[in-house]
């Protein structure tokens, strides 16, 4: 094999999912390695490095969409393509700048195919600096899980009403309350009463809460979880106050509103897999519908879902009123510098 020859680096954190579907879709012998702390873009044949970096410069400065990029086939005695073209006002094809027309490309061997092994995931990976909170409340979710395990959650809920007529004011909410207890407010979002709830918030707060971490930071997201978690904890204790109930289910669907709104606020912003959101939405709208509860026999915490959800929606709206959406964007146009 012929060794390989980079043409550019990005940073860990950058999506290049983009630059992979083009490589794919176009069959370029190019591939994505991760390489130390950077992930590089490769290729076998250097010669490419004139008729690509001209693109890839103007992909990173955001003036082109590789996805509308195409590539014209190659004829068999021929080493290099014929250079890639974007559609242009009224459909024209602009041929990109220093790019060499195919007859004048030398006879070379084909060129190795792609490695499809090396190709960026559609989650960008984040350094674990980036999103500390995040991986806490990940790390949370289990220990949650243990202690109930081990019979030691109990300090953490808020008591469940033994019957009779519900009154806000002699609760066990109140005594709780009245006792100093201000904990229990937050404190159920932790607790978790089967190792698969566990499992699948945590997977939901790394494929939501580090992108949204790593792009609003960690205190924007510190407030969303200060603020939704006992909002979605009274909202599902109001709803059914004599069953117990515990989970980040509360706090993972006011993230999902809030990544929701950020998305229809930046719709290049691609942290996120398109249509992920609407996923948990419908999920939402499933267990809502008592299905979950019916084929699985499990509970669900369903008020806390749509309280969480509808807080993470008006939390993300008075943050982008508030002025975070400038914020947002310049931390999205940082990164898109630094990768140029």
């Amino acid at each position: 094999m012929s060794d390989w020859t980079t043409l550019r680096e990005y940073p860990l954190d950058q999506d290049l999912s983009e630059l992979a579907r083009f490589i794919r879709r176009c069959r370029l012998p190019l591939r994505i390695s991760e390489e130390g702390n950077r992930q590089c873009l490769s290729t076998p044949d250097p010669r490419l490095a004139d008729l690509l970096l001209p693109l890839l410069d103007r992909w990173s400065a955001g003036e082109i969409n590789l996805d509308q990029v195409r590539v014209e086939p190659v004829a068999a005695d021929t080493a290099a393509p014929v250079p890639p073209q974007s559609a242009g006002d009224g459909g024209e094809a602009e041929p990109v700048e220093g790019a060499q027309p195919p007859e004048q490309a030398e006879r070379a061997e084909p060129a190795e195919p792609v490695d499809s092994t090396a190709t960026e995931s559609p989650l960008p990976s984040w350094p674990w600096r980036r999103t500390p909170l995040s991986l806490l409340l990940i790390a949370l979710c289990f220990v949650g899980w243990l202690l109930v395990r081990e019979d030691l959650w109990k300090m953490l809920v808020i008591f469940p009403e033994r019957g009779g007529d519900f009154e806000l004011g002699n609760s066990t909410l109140a005594w709780h309350l009245a006792h100093g207890e201000y904990w229990r407010l937050w404190t159920p979002a932790l607790v978790h009463f089967s190792f698969m709830h566990a499992l699948f918030n945590a997977m939901g707060l790394w494929i939501l809460g580090r992108p949204l971490e790593a792009r609003g930071g960690t205190p924007a997201l510190a407030a969303l979880v200060l603020i939704s978690a006992p909002v979605s904890n009274l909202v599902q204790y109001l709803w059914m106050p004599q069953i117990p109930f515990g989970g980040m289910s509360g706090v993972l669907y006011a993230i999902a509103g809030a990544v929701l709104v950020l998305q229809r606020r930046f719709p290049r912003w691609r942290d996120v897999p398109a249509g992920l959101v609407g996923m948990f939405v419908v999920w939402m709208l499933v267990c809502a519908s008592g299905l979950v509860t019916l084929i699985f026999g499990v509970g669900v915490a369903n008020a806390a879902h749509l309280g969480g959800f509808a807080c993470g929606l008006l939390l993300a709206l008075l943050y982008c009123l508030a002025g975070g959406d400038k914020r947002f964007a310049a931390a999205l146009a940082a990164e898109k510098q630094s990768a140029a």
